[in-house]
């Protein structure tokens, strides 16, 4: 499904790249075993981090890999951001659906970065590269963004779907009415393969809570 540049391999040696597809899924703006979950969630992240700071949590695995790729472009970690908000600061887990919120959920509890798609927008083929710094997409909200060059990014034959930097496009993002999905994970280095892995897996089964009827179609970790 998904195609990895040679690139894209010399840029960032061991490194890893993840995906799960899901067909016939259901979306809602709230399902109440999503919000059970969510609940359960915001109340074991201000357990585990309560009392705690903003360098304790860049310090943990894997908070301390995404943000270290991130500082090379200067910015910081925005999961790390959003983990602070929630755990820290007592905020709820805010989300456009439930759909989206089984990732939401899943990147605060692992860290892992996560862009969501509706795979009915993404027209094949995919490909997994590193950018030029030339490179031009629209990003959710509707604005032009330039990629940085040296970041990851996947793109499809209608243009970029997302990019590590400024996250996931304007034209495939998740609704309503999606009903085939695509999770893709963005590793750095020294985050695992089966770290990714485990993570798509733990998304799959909020999605099934949400949507018992969805198939997995396909989940894969890159390069092969």
């Amino acid at each position: 499904m998904i195609n990895v540049s040679d690139a894209w391999k010399r840029a960032f040696p061991g490194t890893h790249f993840a995906f799960l597809a899901m067909d016939e899924v259901e979306n809602s703006p709230e399902h109440q075993g999503i919000e059970v979950f969510k609940a359960s969630l915001e109340k074991d992240l201000r357990s585990k981090w309560g009392g705690k700071g903003r360098s304790d949590l860049k310090s943990m695995h894997p908070f301390s890999a995404y943000e270290a790729y991130y500082r090379k472009f200067g910015q910081g970690y925005p999961v790390l951001h959003q983990l602070e908000s929630v755990a820290l600061k007592g905020k709820p887990i805010l989300s456009p659906s439930a759909l989206v919120s089984c990732m939401f959920m899943a990147e605060l509890k692992n860290g892992i970065l996560t862009a969501g798609h509706a795979l009915e927008r993404c027209a094949a083929p995919l490909m997994l590269d590193v950018a030029q710094g030339t490179e031009i997409y629209k990003v959710l909200g509707g604005r032009e963004k330039k990629l940085l060059q040296g970041d990851m990014f996947l793109s499809g034959r209608d243009g970029i779907l997302s990019s590590v930097f400024h996250g996931p496009d304007d034209r495939s993002f998740v609704t309503l009415q999606t009903v085939r999905v695509l999770f893709c994970c963005y590793g750095v280095p020294s985050v695992t393969a089966t770290e990714l892995s485990c993570h798509l897996e733990e998304i799959e089964r909020l999605v099934r809570t949400l949507s018992p009827s969805s198939k997995r179609a396909e989940l894969a970790v890159l390069p092969l």
